[in-house]
């Protein structure tokens, strides 16, 4: 009989290191995408499981002891899951939580059911322990399900919390392993059966008030990213008002300049064929800045596209940057506006980049393809260094950051709406940004 309990109490202690290791790992993802059972993940459950074992061998309830199991997971946490780190500290937190207020809850639980003391439990191998131990385990596995669905479901939505308010959580989840730790210390002074009833009231209640804490910073969350959403939505619509706009203009003055070139062209030949080469050589030195300045590079069916491409690579060409575009023709199956606002801020950044080049040679090469499935932008222009290890997340540079710096955050958004995906990658002295969008 003692050789069961021992095997049933190991049982239930690695059942509790698996629990503990698994949860941050199905919360937050491995960092290479690995299922569990082949995750480093298996072997620091292992580890926690042991550290329960050792620790109950050296102690009735561990209480703060359990920072010890804490520790073994956040360095799991740390080494080999994705998240942020506020995120792996409370995937960590949150199911010592969960375990210790359901190991308390169910030991005072049971003392109540059964009039016993809560050490009786604790100490002595039979029915009541046996009881309080497989109803925990099941308990554990039922909160421990759903927070995990929870949880996943509210990062799948609208969700968007600050620093400060996980902060919060965090402290909040604190607290209630500081109170439930000094009610089970209660717990074990108090003889009388009523005394354990508010004691079991209290532990109810600091869980009550964690699952409406959580519903309180979910609802503030999806505040948080509604607010943020808009700010954006207003944002875009205003870029893309510019851009139309931009865009109309330019390609009127464009049409307006080809008319005038016809004029120019008609002005040399009468002025060479009445063999006044002397005053065409002059009419063409006045007038060559003015026909350098807007240059066709492309023509294509699309109005918008040959608008916004051939008006940015133009006044790339004006700050003295070399600028080429191969195009397709017609761009079927995507929105006119999508267009605009792909193109427009792919050129922005990389006129913006190439300005700020100090080489001699600075170039932008756009090339746009389809191969009957999916459409291929492709733009590449000269950096003086890394721009991905400078500003890995592409932030903006503008000093105005609350009204730029969506530049990548547009082209992203379109690429996922189009079913495609969208790339910034660096070769030689060229930064490159390649999106493919699906027909």
């Amino acid at each position: 009989m003692s050789i069961l309990w021992e095997v049933f109490e190991i049982a239930v202690n690695f059942f509790q290191g698996f629990i503990l290791a698994f949860f941050p790992y199905a919360y937050l993802g491995d960092k290479h995408d690995r299922k569990f059972h082949k995750s480093p993940g298996i072997i620091y459950a292992v580890i926690t499981a042991a550290a329960i074992s050792v620790m109950n061998y050296l102690t009735v309830f561990e209480h703060f002891y359990a920072l010890t199991y804490a520790a073994v997971i956040f360095t799991y946490s740390l080494r080999h899951l994705k998240g942020t780190m506020l995120k792996k500290i409370f995937a960590v937190i949150f199911p010592n939580l969960i375990m210790a207020a359901i190991s308390v809850l169910t030991v005072n639980l049971f003392s109540v059911l059964f009039n016993i003391p809560p050490e009786f439990i604790l100490n002595n191998y039979g029915t009541e322990r046996l009881l309080t131990s497989i109803a925990a385990q099941i308990l554990i596995i039922c909160t421990t399900s759903v927070s995990l669905k929870i949880l996943k479901n509210s990062d799948n939505k609208n969700f968007d919390l600050a620093i400060m308010e996980w902060i919060l959580i965090l402290i909040v989840l604190a607290i209630s392993i500081i109170i439930c730790a000094f009610l089970n210390f209660a717990s074990f002074e108090i003889s009388s059966s009523s005394g354990r009833t508010y004691i079991v009231a209290a532990f109810i209640g600091i869980v009550l008030i964690n699952v409406v804490v959580y519903y309180l910073l979910v609802a503030l969350g999806k505040k948080n990213a509604a607010v943020r959403e808009n700010e954006i939505l207003k944002l875009q619509q205003e870029y893309n008002r510019q851009y139309i706009i931009n865009a109309n203009t330019e390609y009127d003055l464009i049409k307006k300049m080809r008319h005038d070139f016809k004029d120019s062209y008609s002005v040399i030949h009468t002025l060479l064929s009445e063999e006044k080469s002397d005053k065409a050589m002059e009419y063409i030195e006045n007038n060559i800045d003015t026909l350098s300045q807007t240059e066709i590079f492309v023509r294509t069916e699309n109005d918008i596209v040959n608008a916004v491409v051939n008006a940015k690579l133009s006044a790339a060409k004006s700050f003295g940057i070399d600028s080429t575009c191969l195009s397709v023709m017609d761009f079927d199956g995507i929105n006119d506006l999508d267009l605009c606002r792909l193109l427009s801020n792919m050129l922005e950044n990389a006129v913006t980049a190439c300005m700020k080049s100090k080489s001699k040679h600075r170039s932008i090469d756009l090339k746009i393809s389809c191969d009957g499935y999916n459409y291929t932008f492709s733009l590449k222009n000269t950096i003086d260094s890394s721009v991905l290890k400078e500003n890995p997340a592409l932030e903006t540079t503008k000093s105005d950051n609350k009204s730029h710096g969506f530049g990548t955050k547009i082209i992203s958004d379109i690429a996922v709406k189009y079913n495609g995906r969208c790339d910034f990658y660096e070769e030689d002295d060229l930064f490159c940004c390649n999106v493919i969008l699906r027909k």
